[in-house]
């Protein structure tokens, strides 16, 4: 369902206020994707998990339908090899990225996950300036910078580019919790869970489809 909805020209950014609701959306937009002929070469699904939310659930066992392995420290894959879960940290994020970019001709899907989680990983190296205020010009320029870099080449290959962010409230508007996937977002959808067992999606802007909702039935990850 969302798989068919999500654009390959532009960011594609899901907001959240419920990390939960978020990953049981994930897992369904990548079960989609599993679905796809496993013969074709051009089906992998790279995830950038910045908060090891999803990693850690999927370890737990508390996603049926994702089984990872451990290859390292920084890196988990499904056992179908179509899913490659990547885990940044300082020092490591420029390899990881470049790794990405290099094998995208091999992907169908791209997950920033989150932007909130990427502002945390960088945060101890943000400098007080002299008004004690802390300034993040320069981390700002360094997520343009890969959001921009990925989107250039995920666009190229006519892949979908999907990234989260959590949201935040301005009065009673919602917005992302970044200028830029607000200004540029193609697809700019939000989701919740309904009724304990649903998800509902609410699309705030889509090149094609008008403002909807969509109920996702049973959609919501349960376990015993």
């Amino acid at each position: 369902m969302i798989s068919e909805m999500l654009d390959n020209g532009g960011f594609n950014t899901l907001i959240f206020d419920d990390t939960y609701a978020k990953i049981c959306l994930i897992a369904s937009i990548i079960s989609e994707f599993q679905c796809k002929d496993d013969n074709d070469n051009h089906h992998k699904v790279f995830y950038l998990d910045f908060d090891a939310a999803f990693t850690s659930y999927a370890k737990a066992g508390l996603i049926p339908t994702m089984k990872i392995q451990k290859i390292n420290d920084h890196f988990y894959q499904s056992e179908s090899n179509i899913l490659k879960i990547f885990l940044p940290s300082q020092d490591i994020f420029g390899i990881i990225t470049a790794d990405i970019i290099k094998s995208m001709s091999e992907c169908s899907l791209v997950i920033f996950d989150s932007i909130n989680s990427f502002y945390n990983l960088f945060y101890d190296r943000l400098v007080p300036s002299q008004n004690n205020r802390i300034n993040i010009g320069s981390l700002n320029q360094l997520l343009y910078f890969v959001l921009m870099i990925i989107l250039k080449h995920t666009s190229e290959y006519n892949i979908p580019f999907l990234v989260t962010s959590m949201i935040r409230y301005r009065g009673k508007e919602r917005v992302t919790s970044n200028r830029l996937l607000s200004m540029k977002s193609s697809f700019n959808f939000y989701v919740k869970i309904r009724n304990l067992d649903d998800l509902s999606i609410t699309v705030l802007r889509h090149p094609k489809l008008e403002h909807k909702n969509y109920i996702m039935k049973d959609k919501v990850l349960k376990w015993t």
